[in-house]
């Protein structure tokens, strides 16, 4: 077997590992395992390539040599500046609406979100394993949910007591209190945690404020990301 096919083997383990694998391999994360094999894959197809254009003349071989150092060189290039790559990526991918924004877990269990190019950073949650983004708000107090959002986890407006004054970006109005059985950031989980729903029209999205940040060990911005820690049992 070529280079070429070898190199279409890994990329299908790469992928594999890419939608699979959700624990560390060998203490290294999924995403880094396949974003490894992935540059391996490509290596062993361009390596292919240049082999067969070698095979003629010295000037073809010459030429195929060049192509081969340079791309391998970009590829190798590309793997040192992954983080930046992926952040870059995840960051345009969230701003066009493509999918939920993504958080990456580091060791010791710190939680990394990418800032957005609008300079906000969104927070991928989950409330009773459901996925819900939210926008996070050091000026808000709470943590509270857009009525949209709330309806989706089952909390219809015309059952809550809208009774707390709160301020957002769209004026002062009123909020529900409620009792959320479950909300995780990553591995960072809290049970039986309170927040609140606003009135219906009053609030787009969903804010990740300080009832939530106030619980965590420590929370910072290091360039382009949010890096929150959860505190030690």
């Amino acid at each position: 077997m070529g280079a070429v096919g070898w190199g279409w083997i890994v990329a299908v383990v790469a992928w594999t590992v890419a939608v699979v694998a959700r624990e560390p391999i060998a203490g290294i994360a999924p995403g880094e395992v396949a974003a490894a094999l992935g540059l391996l894959s490509l290596a062993l197809m361009i390596t292919g390539w240049a082999t067969e254009r070698a095979r003629g003349s010295w000037r073809a071989a010459a030429g195929a040599v060049a192509v081969w150092a340079l791309l391998v060189g970009g590829l190798g290039a590309a793997y040192l500046n992954r983080a930046d790559l992926l952040d870059a990526a995840r960051s345009v991918g969230q701003d066009m609406g493509l999918g939920l924004p993504e958080a990456t877990i580091g060791q010791g269990g710190e939680v990394a979100v990418t800032r957005r190019y609008d300079g906000t950073f969104v927070v991928p949650a989950t409330i009773n394993d459901r996925a819900v983004p939210f926008l996070f708000d050091t000026g808000a107090s709470s943590v509270v949910l857009s009525a949209d959002t709330a309806q989706l986890l089952g909390l219809r407006p015309e059952n809550l007591n809208f009774r707390i004054p709160v301020s957002t970006a769209n004026g002062r109005g009123l909020a529900a209190p409620v009792t959320l059985e479950r909300l995780s950031v990553g591995p960072i989980q809290f049970r039986r945690f309170p927040a609140l729903v606003a009135r219906p029209g009053m609030l787009e999205g969903n804010l990740l404020g300080q009832t939530f940040l106030e619980r965590l060990e420590s929370y910072e911005v290091r360039g382009k990301r949010l890096v929150m820690r959860a505190a030690k049992s």
